[in-house]
């Protein structure tokens, strides 16, 4: 018994507003992202405090 042979799946083909809705995901994806580098740096820079400032070069 020799088994049937497989056929690949092709995916369907994204439309014109799948890409748009994609594209714009991305974009708040990142703005996400970077608005927690910012936070988590400006939180780091708060619980330091001025003694950054006074340490050895």
């Amino acid at each position: 018994m020799t088994e049937p042979v497989k056929q690949p799946i092709v995916p369907a083909a994204f439309s014109p507003e799948d890409m748009a809705r994609r594209r714009r995901r991305s974009i708040a994806l990142a703005l996400v992202l970077g608005g927690l580098v910012v936070f988590f740096f400006i939180v780091t820079l708060v619980k330091t405090g001025p003694a950054i400032l006074n340490r050895p070069l």
